[in-house]
This record gives structure tokens, C-alpha cells and sequence, in this order.
């Protein structure tokens, strides 16, 4: 019986093989998180394109727009289910009540942008994700966009490649640091593929995290992760960019005035749907109504709205396509302004509406990213000042270039990301030509909204994360040797290989333990053991539960490290392992175990204690 039950334990062990135990093997964790955020894309714009096919196309008769690498479906409408354009008055509220039950029942928190929520579960939760949310999210999504709701698809997409990079860490075992690293790979991965942005989903993720900096540390696994989904993606999808844009012309200097006023009004604007989206969200937490049925009264506003204007309705990337390619059709509603005034008004009225209708959509609690409508309201403002440009400078600007700018400033602006909005827009136009503008608006708008925050989560620097707790000064941990502090090493959290595995647990309480040293009978060092994985092997055997010694179930693949090792070296270690403790050796003699805590006391007692150095 013993042999059977070692058999399968050392079957099962072959899990051990995979736990994260360096940048190598992370980065092979990282393609894996890439192919299936490409998937994942896929599959949810596939389900999301068949859902407006019916319920907008079909049903409402309404006919929508795509932009040119957008998946859609290329059928005739069914006539038989077709009611009316009435229907557009109804459809937001039915949706946003199927999402509402949908979130309410499975998952509260998978409601609203589901972006800011990664940002907290980078710097809060240890990058940890409830497994169940990406697939809510994106059910959720899909109701609340196929119904006409507002919103943009990049949120679920990205959450479902971060739910999986964070399972991914929980499987392997692999500690925090690991964690927040998948976490963000499988982000960049969902906006890469969805953007056709590689380069650009990346960025975004890293600099998402921050108000005012990026966290480099994840910048080369977000790249393989969103390289991977972008390849994966598009072997199904194509590989063209997302918006057909037509030839960028050069950009007069008489032009750059127009510019720097775009920056401006994104910054205004964005400030605007900022205050009205927190404005919902507070109207909204402050009614006495059950969950669910907020995102449906939020859908009146949006379904009355979008009745007379469909064209603020679900993502706008159709419309932006139309604007970019010159096809839009403008509505005649007066003939007391001349033709480009007019069409300044209605682009001017679209950006207002959407904000509103995102604002309703998502602020109630509805499902849906952010990204998609500042694309839209920003390209919207672009357009408007383009031809307002045209007809001061009278000549043929291109319009095109001061949507794409406006897309990519306004973005910059309210997400506090600069250089990702820059990158981003011109992997999608597959040109870098618009650079200096985008530069010069971008920066814009970044600079004159710094004091606004779309994501509450966001920390301004790195050391105001708790992810960062450990590299506050690292130069003072790598000027401390373990042998200069041997007093702090510990005796207690050990046990012997002839221990049973069934009294640990007991001994654990004892001495509120997780994690134990394994040492042979003389005392040698032999490995370490979790209390998780002692549960999880002991799980069902109650039978055999006092035939199964420690040696038997105990990680011989963590080495000690030497006394002679520094205490910044030792600290990453032990957030590489996901331990809380690391066993420690001199001349191959093994002294004692050094902990996660013990580290962090070290610090703040020499933080504490350190002088300003005289001087200049």
C-alpha cells in the first residue's frame, strides 16, 4: 500500500517540475499566458460580433459599422426576429439588466471597467485574481455592448489573460512577485491582440500601474506575453492593423497651433467624463435598490440617447473607421450654419453624448473597458478641430491625422499614459509618422490632467506600492551579509524526514508556521515542505494518513543559501520561492532558516537608525 501511494505521489510531484524558479522558466510561462490571451480575444469577439449580429442587426435593424481589422459578421439580418428601431429604446436596459443579474449572482466584482481592479490586485492582492471573473466579465461585457450599452471590449479581454497568468502562478506555486509579472503579461497579452499593438499592449500595462512612472521590472514578459497573443490572434484574425487609415500626409507648421488647442480640449474633456463617470458611480452606490437592476436604469439614458444618435452606441470603432476614411454621413439638422460648421457641431455632439453614455453605462454598473470610448471621444475631437483647421487654413488638411492624435492624446490624458497612447496609435496606423503630434498633444494633455484619476487604484510611484515594499533602498540590503546579522536566524520551524505528515498541521498551529525546514536525523539540511501541499496531498487519505512520513512529500529542489549571501539577494529569493522563510548554510553546515519578516525588521530598524550623510 505504502509503494502505491509513493507511486502516485511521485506521478503527481511531476508538478514540481513546473514551478517558476527563474526568469527562464517565467518567460516560457509568459508565451503560454500570450497564446491563450490570443485565444481569449478570439473567442470573445467572435461571441461578441455573433451577439450584435443578432440582437443590434437583426432585431433593431440597425445597421453597424466596423472598423477594418474588426471580426463581424457578414450575413443578411434575420428578418424574421427584426421589431423595429423602437427596439433601440429597450435593448440597453434589457441588456444592462441580464449583465446586472449576471454580476450580482457569480460575481460582484466583476463589474464596471474591470482595468482598475487590475491595478488593485497588482499593488493589494499580490496579483491574485478571483479565477471566476474573466469569464463573468466577459459574459457580462457581451450583454451590455450587444445591447447598444457603451463601453469598450478591452477590459474582459485583458482580464482574461491576467486570470490566467495569476492561475498560472497559483498552479506553479510561485510566489507574489511571479504572480503580479503574469498578471500583468496576460493584460498586455488582451490589449496586444485586440489592438493589433504588441509593442503598444505592453507599454500600456506597464505604465497603467502608475500616475507618474512605469513598472520596468515587467516590461520584457509583458512584450513576449503581448507579441504572443498579437501572432496568436491574428493567424485566425489577419494580420492588418485595426483601422484602415489612408496616407498620412506631412504636417504643415501652420498646422501645430490646432495642435496644441487638441490637447487642451482632450484634457477638458477628459476631465468632464472623469467628474460625470465617478458622479454615476457615487449616484448609483447611493440608491437603495438591488444590484442588478442599476445597470438597467443606467441603460435608459443610453437606450433614449442612442434612439436618436445609434452612433454612440456600443464600442464606435465603426464610426471612428467611417471618420478616418472620410465615409462618414452627416445628418442635415439646420441650414442656418454652412456645411463645415455643421459637421464641427455634430462631432462636438458625439463626443458629448458618448461621455454621457459611458458614463451611464459603465458608472451604474455595467460591464466594460474605458479604453474603446476615450478612442472614440478623443478621435471625435480630433475630427472636429481638423475641420475646424480646414476651414481656418483653408486648405485640405488632413482630418484623418487629427483624429488619430486626438485618439491616442486623449487616452493619455485620463489614464495617465503618455507613452503607451503614443506607441499604441501608431502601431495601429502601422506608421510612425504621426509621432511629433502625438508627442506634443499627448504630453499636453498628461501634463494639464495630472491631477485627475480614472483609476483609483494607480499609486504614483513605485515605492507607494506595496508590490515594491522590498526595493524601497536596495543598496542598504546589499551592504548587509546574513553571517552579520546570524543572531536573527531561527531554530523553530523545523522537523525531521521521519516525522508524519499528519501531525505537522498540529505542530504548525503550535507555532503559527506555513512553511518548514526538513532536516535528516543528524541534523543535515534535506529540503522544505508547505503546509499546502501537505493538505493537498493528505486530502482523501484519511486511511492512510499515519503511513505517510514528511521525506516522502518534502521539495528537495530548494537549496540553502551561504551566510556569505546579502541580504537584497536573499530577500528576492525568497519572493522568487514563495516562501517565507529560506534555510541558510556555512561551509555546506546548515545554521538555521532566515525569514521574510525578519528581512523587512532588518530594514526599517537600519532606515530608521541611518543619519543624513553631511555635505552637499
Amino acid at each position: 500500500m505504502i509503494g502505491n501511494i509513493l507511486t502516485e505521489f511521485r506521478q503527481r510531484s511531476i508538478v514540481s517540475y513546473f514551478t517558476i524558479k527563474g526568469r527562464r522558466s517565467l518567460y516560457l510561462y509568459c508565451v503560454l499566458t500570450g497564446i491563450v490571451s490570443g485565444l481569449g480575444a478570439l473567442l470573445f469577439s467572435r461571441a461578441l460580433a455573433w451577439a450584435e449580429y443578432i440582437s443590434l442587426e437583426s432585431i433593431s435593424g440597425l445597421h453597424n459599422t466596423h472598423s477594418g481589422g474588426e471580426y463581424f459578421v457578414s450575413l443578411e439580418p434575420i428578418g424574421l426576429i427584426y421589431l423595429g428601431r423602437w427596439v433601440l429604446l429597450v435593448l440597453p436596459i434589457l441588456g444592462g439588466l441580464i449583465a446586472g443579474l449576471v454580476i450580482w449572482k457569480f460575481s460582484p466584482d466583476s463589474a464596471g471597467t474591470g482595468t482598475d481592479s487590475l491595478i488593485d490586485s497588482f499593488h493589494n492582492k499580490e496579483g491574485k485574481v478571483d479565477p471566476k471573473v474573466p469569464l463573468i466579465k466577459s459574459i457580462a461585457t457581451i450583454f451590455t455592448l450587444s445591447s447598444g450599452g457603451s463601453g469598450g471590449k478591452e477590459g474582459p479581454i485583458s482580464l482574461i489573460g491576467a486570470g490566467f497568468g495569476s492561475l498560472v502562478a497559483n498552479l506553479t506555486k510561485a510566489g507574489a512577485r511571479a504572480r503580479r509579472t503574469l498578471l500583468l503579461a496576460g493584460t498586455a497579452g488582451g490589449l496586444g491582440a485586440i489592438f493589433h499593438a504588441p509593442l503598444g499592449g505592453a507599454l500600456t500595462s506597464v505604465e497603467m500601474m502608475y500616475r507618474e512612472d512605469i513598472e520596468s521590472d515587467t516590461l520584457v514578459p509583458c512584450i513576449i506575453s503581448s507579441v504572443t497573443a498579437f501572432l496568436t490572434y491574428s493567424s485566425f484574425n489577419g494580420f492588418g492593423s485595426v483601422y484602415k487609415v489612408p496616407e498620412i500626409g506631412f504636417i504643415e507648421y501652420k498646422e501645430l497651433i490646432f495642435y496644441l488647442f487638441l490637447g487642451i480640449l482632450c484634457y477638458m474633456n477628459g476631465a468632464f467624463l472623469i467628474k460625470a463617470f465617478q458622479f454615476i458611480q457615487e449616484w448609483s452606490k447611493s440608491l437603495k435598490l438591488p444590484m442588478w437592476i442599476k445597470p438597467a436604469l443606467g441603460g435608459i439614458p443610453v437606450g433614449i440617447i442612442g434612439y436618436f444618435l445609434p452612433e454612440v452606441l456600443g464600442t464606435g470603432a465603426g464610426v471612428l473607421q467611417d471618420v478616418l476614411e472620410g465615409s462618414f454621413k452627416f445628418p442635415n439638422y439646420t441650414s442656418y450654419l454652412n456645411q463645415d460648421l455643421q459637421i464641427i457641431f455634430f462631432f462636438l455632439l458625439l463626443a458629448l453624448l458618448k461621455i454621457i453614455t459611458t458614463s451611464f453605462t459603465i458608472g451604474s454598473g455595467g460591464s466594460a473597458g474605458m479604453f474603446g470610448p476615450s478612442l472614440f471621444i478623443g478621435g471625435m475631437l480630433g475630427a472636429a478641430l481638423g475641420t475646424f483647421a480646414k476651414l481656418v487654413l483653408g486648405y485640405q488638411v488632413s482630418v484623418a491625422s487629427f483624429v488619430l492624435v486626438g485618439m491616442g492624446a486623449f487616452y493619455a490624458g485620463i489614464a495617465s499614459a503618455p507613452i503607451a497612447g503614443m506607441v499604441m496609435i501608431c502601431e495601429i496606423i502601422g506608421s510612425y509618422s504621426l509621432l511629433p503630434p502625438l508627442m506634443i498633444v499627448s504630453i499636453i494633455s498628461f501634463v494639464l490632467s495630472h491631477k485627475l484619476n480614472l483609476y483609483k487604484s494607480q499609486k504614483n510611484t513605485r515605492f507607494q506600492s506595496p508590490a515594491h515594499d522590498w526595493d524601497m533602498n536596495r543598496d542598504l540590503l546589499e551592504g548587509i551579509l546574513i553571517q552579520d546579522i546570524r543572531g536573527k536566524l531561527r531554530n523553530i520551524a523545523e522537523v525531521k524526514t521521519s516525522a508524519l505528515l499528519s501531525k505537522l498541521e498540529e505542530e504548525a498551529l503550535k507555532i503559527n508556521a506555513s512553511d518548514y525546514i526538513v532536516l535528516e536525523e543528524n541534523g543535515n539540511y534535506f529540503g522544505m515542505i508547505s503546509l499546502r501541499t501537505s493538505r493537498l496531498f493528505l486530502e482523501g487519505r484519511d486511511l492512510t494518513q499515519n503511513l505517510i512520513l514528511v521525506k516522502d512529500v518534502t521539495d528537495t529542489s530548494i537549496l540553502p543559501i551561504s551566510s556569505s549571501t546579502n541580504l537584497a539577494t536573499a530577500f528576492k529569493t525568497l519572493l522568487d520561492m514563495g516562501m517565507d522563510k529560506i534555510p541558510v548554510e556555512e561551509n555546506g553546515k546548515y545554521l538555521g532558516y532566515l525569514r521574510y519578516a525578519d528581512i523587512i525588521s532588518i530594514y526599517f530598524e537600519k532606515t530608521r537608525s541611518t543619519k543624513p550623510v553631511p555635505g552637499a
